[in-house]
Parts: structure tokens; sequence; C-alpha cells
């Protein structure tokens, strides 16, 4: 999977999304409780390998939405 983020700010995760819909990225919302408060955690996938995710973060970076690799 790639995080993008995890956001505390609605507008934020709303300005996300039109991004992500913007280029043809589907990702998954959801909320996470922390020590600093509720956040909406952004991720992208599941991938059915490395070179998928990568050529998918390659596609986020383009499009100025920075990312890393996780393994869930």
């Amino acid at each position: 999977m790639i995080q993008l983020a995890a956001l505390s700010d609605p507008a934020k995760v709303d300005a996300l999304r039109g991004k992500l819909s913007a280029i043809g990225v589907t990702a998954h919302f959801s909320k996470v409780q922390t020590s600093k408060g509720e956040v909406t955690r952004v991720r992208v996938g599941p991938f059915a390998n490395q070179a998928e995710a990568q050529q998918t973060l390659q596609k986020l970076a383009h499009a100025g939405i920075n990312g890393i690799i996780i393994n869930k």
C-alpha cells in the first residue's frame, strides 16, 4: 500500500480527495484515533507487487502528491 497522509483538517482531506480523483487514483480514507486526536488516514492500494506500487507512486509524484510505500 501507499500511505499519502494522516490529516486532521477536513478541508485538506477534501482537497486531497479532489486531486486524487482528478488523476484517476482511488484512495481509501479511514478515521483513526491518535494521541493528538482523530485524523483521516489516506492510503492507496493494495498492489499486486512492488513494481505496481512504484508505478503508482511515480504517477502521484508527477501530480505533486507525496507518499510512502508501506506493508499493511
